[in-house]
């Protein structure tokens, strides 16, 4: 460790590679784990069948990457692991890009990379099961870093990415729009950063991010209500239907939210470069100004959307994109004080990995542990295995389609019959299969209990709107045993083969 610590000291780039390392190994471990899926992934590996201009609730961006990740490498576990944490290890590395532009500390960007890592929302939620969340945050650093380049070396060129970084991340996810708007009042008591937004090039720079969010827009205006309806929902959880009490509570939960996502950066910030950290207070400059007055801007139109929306519930993930302006505050304000930051960054590193790799080990562990003592989890749950004996039955062959009767099991027909159409009843905006492959042998599964074996009534429904006859199936069911219970534990699913018709 002393080695180590010695190293970084000296060679604080060191941290890159640390950092890279760490999302290599975090991809290999999530293909090892397990085969089972998140709620996330399950939408993820679902919806990647499809290319459409929305989704849902959600702006399109993260599926367009998924739909292109999963056709090159196929519907599995690396194609969903390899872009989340791919999207990470691009969010650090402009992060520390855009630091490098406004700190004069060498090892300070490095510094705010760890700080990235450092917060929940990345290291622990997005190992857990974040996804539009990810490309949000990937986004967050993009556009620090093009807005600050468009600031420090104004050109065509970077008032271009700063457009660019906004359009992509419209599109990422709709909170993401409380960024730009923040950095823009922000810069404006600096009358030297003032007249950057009076600069002709930021038309071409709006043009370019018009022109991204076009194709969602035109959607939007079409599907208003899937596309706002399940956002705001979810915002008002807890509602009591008291609109003052309300209000008053999600603010008291963005404040809490907000205080959660902070507490480890400042904690592992404090054994890093301790009384430092404390004296640079004080200290001040054009930057600390800037990034200090982003993030409380952004915090403050949070709470300003909250209470027009009559949000109960603001969570650490809907907060994501704006505690990352964290890191970057801290570590101009060290840059400001003067302070000697080599063996600080040594430090910090420390705590800041063993809560990555740390997190990573307990997911491990939980799996393999959990369903011996008698507990599951969504990652415990054995769809794909399910879908594989069914397909092992004599005398089939692979489906031409497989109606799945939700989320979970959609995803398991992907990962075990990825050449097949897989339908949702739930989710009507997906195109259906086309004649030829109606035509064709289907399979129909879902998740059963002992008490019936029946078809569930949705799956009843959406065959027979297709002209199937759900009375004449043959219903079977399978136990299949969670992985890791030793067989004490199992799943029932209850299946049938669809004849052409």
């Amino acid at each position: 460790m002393r080695r180590i610590h010695e190293a970084l000291s000296r060679r604080p780039e060191l941290v890159l590679w640390l950092i890279a390392a760490y999302y290599v190994i975090a991809v290999a471990v999530r293909i090892l784990r397990s085969d089972g899926v998140q709620t996330d992934e399950s939408e993820q590996l679902f919806l990647s069948q499809f290319l459409l201009l929305g989704y849902g609730r959600q702006p399109p961006f993260y599926n367009w990457l998924q739909y292109g990740f999963v056709h090159l490498l196929g519907p599995s576990i690396a194609a969903l692991s390899i872009l989340k944490n791919g999207l990470l290890f691009l969010c650090c590395l402009f992060y520390g890009m855009a630091a490098r532009l406004i700190v004069k500390d060498r090892a300070l960007p490095y510094a705010a990379m760890l700080g990235v890592l450092a917060l929940p929302s990345v290291s622990v939620l997005a190992q857990r099961d974040l996804t539009h969340a990810v490309a949000t945050m990937w986004a967050v650093s993009f556009f620090l870093y093009a807005f600050l380049l468009a600031l420090t070396r104004p050109s065509l060129g970077a008032y271009l990415l700063t457009g660019i970084a906004v359009g992509l991340g419209t599109i990422s996810k709709y909170n993401f729009v409380v960024v730009p708007v923040a950095a823009i009042l922000a810069i404006l008591p600096e009358a030297e950063l003032r007249r950057r937004l009076f600069d002709w090039r930021i038309l071409p720079a709006l043009a370019i991010a018009a022109i991204i969010c076009l194709p969602h827009a035109l959607w939007v205006i079409q599907n208003l209500q899937a596309a706002t309806v399940g956002t705001i929902n979810s915002m008002r959880n807890d509602a009591t239907g008291d609109p003052l009490f309300d209000r008053l509570n999600g603010l008291v939960m963005l404040v809490a939210s907000t205080l959660d996502s902070l507490v480890p950066l400042l904690a592992f910030a404090l054994i890093g470069f301790r009384r430092d950290l404390l004296k640079s207070w004080p200290a001040s400059s054009m930057w600390t100004r800037v990034i200090g007055r982003a993030f409380l801007l952004c915090i403050l139109l949070v709470g300003l959307i909250g209470i027009g929306l009559g949000a109960t519930t603001i969570s650490q993930k809907w907060l994501s994109p704006f505690v990352m302006l964290l890191p970057l505050y801290l570590c101009l304000k060290l840059d400001a004080a003067g302070a000697d930051t080599r063996r600080g960054t040594a430090r910090f590193a420390l705590p800041v990995f063993i809560l990555a790799f740390g997190f990573i080990l307990y997911l491990v562990v939980g799996n393999i542990v959990s369903p011996s003592l008698g507990r599951t989890a969504k990652e415990n749950l054995p769809a794909a295995d399910a879908v594989r004996q069914a397909l092992a039955e004599p005398g089939h062959t692979e489906p031409a389609f497989v109606i799945a009767g939700d989320l979970a099991m959609a995803a398991g027909a992907r990962l075990a019959a990825p050449q097949a159409r897989v339908v949702l009843p739930s989710f009507p905006e997906g195109p259906l299969p086309d004649p030829a492959s109606w035509a064709r042998t289907g399979l129909a599964i879902w998740r059963s209990d002992a008490a019936t074996t029946a078809l569930p009534e949705d799956l009843k429904i959406f065959l027979d709107a297709q002209g199937g006859k759900s009375a004449a199936l043959d219903i079977r069911t399978l136990e299949v045993p969670y992985p890791y219970s030793g067989g004490q534990m199992k799943a029932r699913f209850g299946y049938a083969w669809i004849d052409g018709h």
